[in-house]
């Protein structure tokens, strides 16, 4: 194919647009944050007394759903033509079957209070936690797929992405890193009348109302301007498209590996609890971590273009693994004193942040390019099932790094069983023990730095794999320039906003 001069890049979404589209994601972040990772694990194993075997079943074989469902959603995503465009009406119906979800998620425990039956609580923990995950791929799917739509320009895709997760990151991220623990840190210490059921019913009534009044934002404010072909394509060839996407495939293999890295996350949860004795701390490492998303905001721009998206993805792999190595060497022999640790983790969430601030962008950018590489291949866009790939992705890793670390606990020596206390309720108590000759906090501690720190490299080895940079985008960039400008200008006749 003869090479095309690029047209110069045009700016159709503005301002006002990027940042509805930034708070939009917010709402739904602030409600995911506490479905991914520490949290969850907690919720079930101490919170609502299920065995620590039960939930990393469950989480397995959701699991294994996921897999299934994410992809079928992409491909009815890709199937869909109305008025409103393939994407706005998901985003417009969900809010408000996700919200419910979610707040009868974390009610289960309280409505269930009295109940001894475990058979009782393993069914509504399968039944909530589906029905949750159904309507939030119905709502996380579109949403990602809009960065891809939002407009035919990349500099365009690049400040909606960054928007979302800049915002997202602020607004988003307060239900984990400052709502939930500080409560669950008062509740422990007696120093509010509320126990640790209540406390997360609180905390999902609070997420569900925060998620209704911002993820809503989307399907009513934001649009869609890249024209998609009237012919509906073939529900089969939905995925047909995916396999034959192997830039796709690496991303996807790499994210999979990057599952061992994962558990880091849960197991710091835990070590908050049970070796410092305050969940707060995580509280206090988020916020001074703060600093370094700052600073990786800052210099955003510059590392976009001074290394690229793929390199980009690969240094914030390595950054996050060696510090973590790091952490535990320091601290080996201190791992229990707070004056210690803190400060060690605080630096290595400063660290770790600048990259990870980078990554978030870089690594969802990659999909829209896959996106582009497709219709440039074959003709056809496949937002659905590219960003299927994207929200199955992250709930894979999040997912199999739960099952995995929640698995291993009594593995290590984490024991919980349940009691019955002074009002007839049913509570649970967790108690740690010894392991392998260690103790159960010198495994928590290991399992949050080194170990996920080493497992974590493997997940750099396909990126080597993935050619969508340089020269070659730059020429797919090029020779569907002209294309999308003629679809944009369909859908913006009379002119577009420039923020």
């Amino acid at each position: 194919m003869e090479k095309t001069a690029a047209r110069k890049p045009v700016r159709y979404v503005g301002i006002k647009e990027n940042l509805i589209y930034g708070l939009a994601n917010s709402g739904q972040v602030f409600s995911y944050n506490m479905f991914a990772g520490t949290y969850l694990s907690i919720f079930f194993v101490k919170v609502f007394g299920i065995p620590s075997e039960a939930v990393a079943t469950m989480v397995f074989i959701l699991g294994i759903w996921d897999t299934v469902n994410d992809p079928l959603m992409g491909a009815i995503i890709d199937k869909t033509r109305t008025r409103y465009g393939k994407l706005r009406p998901y985003l417009l119906f969900v809010p408000i079957p996700l919200s419910i979800a979610t707040v009868l998620f974390w009610g289960g425990p309280l409505l269930l209070q009295n109940t001894k039956e475990l058979t009782v609580k393993i069914i509504y923990m399968y039944a909530s936690y589906l029905i949750w995950e159904f309507f939030y791929t119905l709502g996380d799917v579109p949403f990602w797929s809009m960065s891809a739509a939002i407009s035919p320009t990349p500099s365009d895709r690049a400040r909606a992405i960054a928007s979302a997760r800049i915002i997202s990151s602020i607004l988003g991220g307060i239900s984990t890193a400052v709502m939930l623990p500080v409560l669950m840190d008062l509740s422990n210490n007696g120093k509010i009348s509320m126990n640790l059921k209540e406390v997360f019913a609180l905390c999902g009534l609070i997420s569900g109302i925060v998620l209704l009044a911002l993820f809503s934002l989307a399907g009513l404010f934001v649009k869609e301007r890249v024209v998609q072909e009237v012919e509906q394509v073939k529900f089969i060839d939905c995925f047909k498209y995916m396999f034959k996407n192997k830039p796709l495939f690496m991303i996807i293999l790499s994210s999979v590996l990057s599952t061992f890295s994962g558990i880091g996350g849960i197991f710091s949860g835990y070590f908050f609890v049970e070796v410092l004795q305050a969940m707060s701390w995580n509280t206090v490492i988020s916020l001074l971590g703060g600093i370094g998303a700052v600073i990786g905001y800052v210099t955003m721009a510059f590392a976009r273009k001074r290394l690229g998206n793929l390199k980009i993805m690969i240094y914030n792999t390595v950054v996050s693994s060696i510090t973590g190595v790091i952490a535990f060497i320091i601290a080996y022999k201190n791992y229990e004193t707070w004056y210690v640790v803190i400060p060690i983790l605080t630096g290595r969430n400063i660290v770790s942040n600048i990259f990870s601030t980078y990554n978030s962008v870089a690594s969802t950018e990659v999909i829209a390019d896959c996106v582009d590489y497709m219709e440039w291949k074959t003709g056809v866009r496949n937002e659905g099932m590219a960003f299927s790939t994207l929200t199955f992705l992250g709930k894979l890793s999040s997912r199999a790094s739960t099952a995995i670390a929640t698995a291993l606990l009594p593995v290590i020596g984490y024991i919980v069983k349940e009691y019955t206390d002074a009002d007839g309720l049913i509570q649970s108590t967790a108690t740690c023990t010894e392991a392998f000759g260690k103790p159960t906090q010198f495994w928590l501690w290991a399992f949050s730095t080194i170990i996920p720190g080493v497992l974590g490299l493997l997940s750099i080895i396909p990126l080597f794999f993935y050619e969508l940079h340089g020269k070659k985008l730059e020429q797919i960039r090029s020779e569907l320039s002209e294309k999308r400008h003629e679809m944009a200008q369909k859908m913006n006749e009379g002119g577009t906003e420039n923020g």
